[in-house]
């Protein structure tokens, strides 16, 4: 069972698009069961990603949607120990019985409020793009 502010690894997922993608890590942001659009739902996540150089980092950090994550600020067993960012802007909607996933760490408080932050700004912006494609059909894993 994952929770608010848990890093978890999707086996597979939809993108935006509808895309398969496999194996991608997100952290939790809402672990209250709803129903959007008619389905049904148990968690939102953001997109959580690893940077690949220092070239990479400059890059997504030019973005106001993405923060920027220190290796300290999660913790767990098996975190790929390094520096990375969350997609704040991508609100990616879930149904625990519609995919395979796993915690694989958790985020510290200070971390967390600060994603919160930002997403409350970019809701004000109305900047937020919510991502149904994994709660409207089954995703075979």
């Amino acid at each position: 069972m994952c929770k608010l502010g848990d890093v978890i690894i999707v086996k597979e997922f939809k993108d935006e698009n509808g895309e398969i993608v496999p194996r991608h890590s997100f952290v939790v942001i809402n672990d209250e069961p709803d129903y959007v659009e008619g389905f049904r739902y148990d968690f939102v996540c953001n997109m959580l990603c690893s940077f690949h150089d220092e070239n990479h980092k400059k890059k997504k950090l030019k973005f106001k949607q993405n923060l920027a994550v220190k290796e300290e600020k999660i913790s767990g067993e098996n975190i790929n120990s390094k520096e990375g960012f969350i997609k704040a802007d991508k609100l990616y909607y879930f149904d625990k019985n519609k995919i395979e996933y796993k915690v694989i760490a958790h985020m510290d408080s200070e971390l967390l409020d600060e994603l919160v932050q930002l997403i409350l700004k970019l809701q004000k912006e109305n900047l937020l793009i919510p991502i149904y494609t994994n709660i409207v059909k089954k995703v075979n894993c």
